[in-house]
């Protein structure tokens, strides 16, 4: 199953505006004038030629894959569950029988939003509109989708009877033994949210400055971390826009922020964390972000889903990336991996219990901002199960150095081999933790 590569043209696109427009403008200054129009209008023939493209291989697949095409597309009878409450949202979902296919919708969400994005989006200032529409919903609301943990992140379960809690207490500890944080060090969360991590940082006796664009959540985590004092600061600010001293921090974190970053932006971004952070330190990042839909399966519905975020969840998200993307990135702006681990089906998990709370507090929001915006963020956290579950869209957890720090590497990697539970892996598999010197 051979399918065009749309995504990755997105991407390259939303990268490289600058450099096509520079391309676009030189080419046709040096072509013959009677070919100065094809040169103008080409670059828009082609993003014609991929919408239409879009179209017509979004519905051949699926009808491939045995979808009833006699039916609404997916998203149109997710809208019109939205709106209205016809339909059966689980049918429409997971049965098999809505398309996941592109129409009205997801044109007008490409042309309208995402294609401009690259020029008016991808500034060091695009997210002081976007991320308020996404996090500045309430207090309520999102304690009605995260419950009493208020982490917006995915969990990590170990166990199959693990709540909500259990998982992100799981999860926090994975961060702070990742970046080896210990007492006295100073700590920068960018996107900080509601605060819990810094409350983390603070616990293990780090001083934790967390960043967000949220004054909601800004003032969540203040009252969260009251109890830490000056351990724990949180400012309202953009982290592109404010000026940190070089070398400053011993551990940053970016926990399922860096998607706003923006694509065209983000070496920019991750340049500026490697200049605050000391020589020695740890960089966690932990991404949310699409898979590129190559192998032998339609790639639409992650596609169609991801547009359906953009407009209702989380505007501006354009970076929401695969895992290789993200890594390329890193190295290009001065960092080494020391590890990558990929935990979307834990995200799953994480989405389907942010499912249930939400159900649980159906009266509440339905009362305070109506059936409509409650079934909006159903469909949102419904979908989003379905998506993780199957892999079409992950979440990568990614351990950094600076590259060239000798020692910084050598820490980390050493500190990362320590947390394996060999003689645990040898009596699993029933091989033995000792062998005997042979001679053949």
């Amino acid at each position: 199953m051979a399918v065009f590569p749309y995504f990755e043209i997105l991407i390259t696109y939303a990268e490289h505006v600058p450099t096509i427009l520079t391309g676009t403008c030189i080419c046709t200054a040096i072509v013959r004038k009677p070919y100065r129009y094809v040169v103008i209008a080409a670059p828009a023939l082609f993003i014609l030629a991929m919408l239409v493209g879009l179209i017509v291989e979004s519905r051949m697949l699926a009808t491939e894959d045995g979808f009833d095409m006699t039916l609404p597309s997916r998203r149109e009878a997710l809208e019109t569950y939205i709106s209205e409450g016809k339909g059966d949202l689980h049918e429409i979902i997971e049965s098999g029988k809505y398309a996941p296919v592109f129409g009205y919708w997801e044109l007008r969400r490409l042309v309208l939003n995402l294609l401009p994005m690259a020029f008016t989006h991808n500034t060091d200032t695009h997210n002081e509109a976007d991320v308020p529409v996404a996090y500045n919903k309430g207090d309520d609301w999102f304690q009605a989708t995260l419950g009493d943990p208020m982490v917006y992140t995915s969990a990590i379960y170990l166990g199959k009877d693990d709540d909500i809690w259990q998982g992100q207490v799981q999860k926090l500890n994975y961060i702070l033994d990742s970046a080896m944080v210990k007492k006295g060090m100073k700590v920068l969360d960018i996107g900080c949210g509601c605060g819990r991590l810094l409350d983390w940082y603070a616990r293990a006796g780090a001083h934790a400055t967390g960043m967000t664009l949220s004054t909601d959540q800004a003032a969540f985590g203040r009252k969260l971390n009251a109890q830490h004092g000056d351990k724990v600061n949180i400012v309202l600010d953009n982290f592109m826009t404010r000026d940190i001293p070089l070398k400053s921090f011993d551990v940053i974190s970016a926990v399922e922020m860096a998607e706003h970053v923006g694509i065209r932006n983000y070496n920019h971004f991750l340049r500026k964390v490697h200049s605050i952070l000391a020589d020695d330190g740890t960089f966690y990042i932990q991404v949310a972000g699409l898979r590129r839909g190559y192998g032998n399966y339609n790639p639409f519905e992650e596609h169609v889903w991801g547009l359906f975020m953009d407009e209702h969840v989380f505007p501006g998200a354009d970076a929401s990336c695969p895992m290789g993307w993200v890594v390329t990135h890193l190295e290009r702006s001065g960092f080494e991996v020391q590890r990558a681990q990929n935990l979307g089906w834990h995200y799953s998990k994480t989405l389907a219990h942010w499912l249930d709370v939400w159900t649980a507090k159906k009266a509440l929001i339905e009362k305070e901002y109506g059936l409509v915006q409650w079934r909006r963020w159903e469909v949102f956290l419904k979908w989003s199960v379905r998506i993780a579950r199957r892999g079409e869209s992950s979440v990568f957890m990614i351990v950094a150095t600076k590259a060239g720090q000798e020692n910084a590497r050598m820490k980390s990697q050493d500190h990362l081999a320590s947390q394996m539970d060999f003689e645990k892996i040898a009596k699993r598999m029933g091989l033995p933790m000792e062998m005997k010197k042979q001679t053949v």
